[in-house]
C-alpha cells in the first residue's frame, strides 16, 4: 500500500519595499493590477535582505513535517496534512508552538533608502504576540489586506532586544536587523495561523518598507552655489522625478536649469531633516 502526502499552506510572510516597487512619485499601491505585476516581476527581496529560520525553528520544521520555502516576496511555510482532510495536520501543532525567521541586512545602503531610523541594541520585531516586556500601544505584524508602513514603532525594546537575542544560538546572533516570530495562535483572532481546533487558516502576514523622502541639495562646485528643493523627494529605483525649476525652488531658478535625481549613496542628516547631495 502506499501513501501520497498533500502539502497546505500554514502562512505566508510578504516583504514589500516602495523603493523597489514605486516608480518615482507613483507608489505600488496607487498601481492598477497590471502595473504591479510588472513590478513584481522585476522585484526581489534577496537585493536587500535574507530571512532563515532559527536554529530551534529549524527543528521544529523538521519535527513537524513543515516545509519552508523562500519566494522572491517573502518566505511561505507548509505543512503535510492529511489526505481526508487538507485543513487538517498530519502532525498535530500545539496552539502555542512558536516560529521564528531572523532578518539581515544584505545591501549597505537600506537604511539611506528606507524610511526608518536604525536604533543601538534595538531590533526590529514582527509578530503576533506581545511579549511580557513591551508595553502598549503596541504594534502587530500586519496582514496582507492592511496597509500600514514599518516604522520605528515596530522596535523592541532594549529589554525585549536582550531577551531575543540571548534565546538564539551564539553563531546566529549576530548582525540581526529583525526577527520575525509567529505562533499558531496570536493575541488577537484575525493573527491566529491555527483555528481552535488546530485546522489551518492560512494567513498571509505582510511587512512592507517605506521608501525614504529626502531634501534634494544641488551643490554647483564651479559657482561655489546651492540651491535645495522646498519639500523631500521620494527615492526610487525605478521613474525619474521631474523636478520644476520655477516651483521646486524658492527662489526660482532659471526654467532652462536641469536637475537630476540624486543617487541613495549621498545622503547627509541635518538636526531631523535627510538631504540627497547632488553635485552638477
Amino acid at each position: 500500500m502506499s501513501f501520497e502526502f498533500s502539502y497546505g499552506l500554514l502562512f505566508e510572510v510578504t516583504l514589500l519595499h516602495n523603493y523597489f516597487l514605486n516608480n518615482a512619485e507613483e507608489t505600488y499601491e496607487s498601481m492598477s493590477p497590471t502595473d504591479k505585476e510588472k513590478m513584481i516581476q522585476k522585484y526581489s527581496i534577496d537585493s536587500f535582505i535574507s530571512i532563515t529560520p532559527t536554529t530551534e525553528t529549524a527543528s521544529i520544521i523538521r519535527n513537524h513535517k513543515l516545509l519552508f520555502k523562500k519566494t522572491k516576496t517573502g518566505f511561505c511555510v507548509y505543512v503535510k496534512v492529511k489526505e481526508t482532510d487538507e485543513t487538517d495536520p498530519f502532525i498535530s501543532i500545539p496552539l502555542t508552538k512558536k516560529l521564528d525567521f531572523l532578518i539581515r541586512i544584505n545591501d549597505y545602503q537600506f537604511e539611506n533608502y528606507t524610511d526608518i531610523e536604525f536604533v543601538l541594541n534595538q531590533i526590529f520585531l514582527f509578530t503576533n504576540i506581545k511579549p511580557t516586556t513591551e508595553t502598549n500601544p503596541f504594534s502587530y505584524i500586519s496582514k496582507s489586506d492592511e496597509t500600514e508602513l514599518i516604522s520605528n514603532d515596530y522596535l523592541a525594546s532594549e529589554e525585549t532586544t536582550t531577551d531575543l537575542i540571548s534565546s538564539l544560538q551564539t553563531e546566529e546572533n549576530r548582525n540581526i536587523f529583525g526577527i520575525i516570530s509567529l505562533t499558531m495562535q496570536g493575541d488577537d483572532a484575525p493573527n491566529n495561523i491555527l483555528d481552535n481546533s488546530g485546522k489551518l487558516l492560512n494567513p498571509v502576514f505582510k511587512i512592507h518598507f517605506d521608501n525614504r523622502k529626502t531634501i534634494w541639495k544641488y551643490i554647483n562646485r564651479k559657482d561655489a552655489t546651492e540651491v535645495e528643493t522646498n519639500s523631500s523627494k521620494p527615492l526610487t529605483y525605478s521613474g525619474f522625478v521631474e523636478i520644476d525649476p520655477l516651483t521646486d525652488f524658492t527662489p526660482a531658478e532659471p526654467e532652462e536649469n536641469q536637475y537630476p535625481n540624486p543617487s541613495v549613496k549621498s545622503i547627509v542628516k541635518i538636526n531631523s531633516d535627510y538631504y540627497s547631495e547632488i553635485f552638477i
